[in-house]
């Protein structure tokens, strides 16, 4: 049976009170895992990514920018291509413009296997 995978991209006003309802939910839900992608390493952002980790949901960043979180002493689950071509569903939460660049730079290469 496929594993349904809900990955979330940005943990800004909207991603990250989505994230954090996706995983009080999840069982309700039917998701069996929750991802979620941080662009930047950024100080005043550690104590949420901890807490979205600890509420169940596994990080992904870019495979060049895994020594800045390490240095903030957050761990990453995943690399971003990796969580785009595992999940079963996508949810963009970033800024205007970011979206539209995200879909010609992911998403299209793994609509066969994304289903949204």
């Amino acid at each position: 049976m496929e594993r349904k995978i809900v990955h979330v991209i940005g943990t800004g006003t909207i991603g990250e009170p989505l994230i954090g309802l996706l995983c009080d939910y999840q069982d309700h839900l039917g998701i069996d895992e929750i991802t979620f992608h941080k662009n930047s390493a950024l100080k005043h952002d550690r104590s949420k990514v901890i807490d979205l980790h600890k509420r169940g949901a596994r990080l992904a960043v870019d495979k060049e920018k895994r020594s800045q979180f390490k240095k903030l002493k957050i761990d990453s689950d995943l690399e971003t291509e990796d969580a785009i071509q595992r999940a079963a569903v996508i949810i963009d939460c970033t800024p205007k413009g970011i979206g539209h660049d995200n879909k010609v730079k992911y998403y299209q290469k793994f609509s066969d296997s994304v289903k949204g």
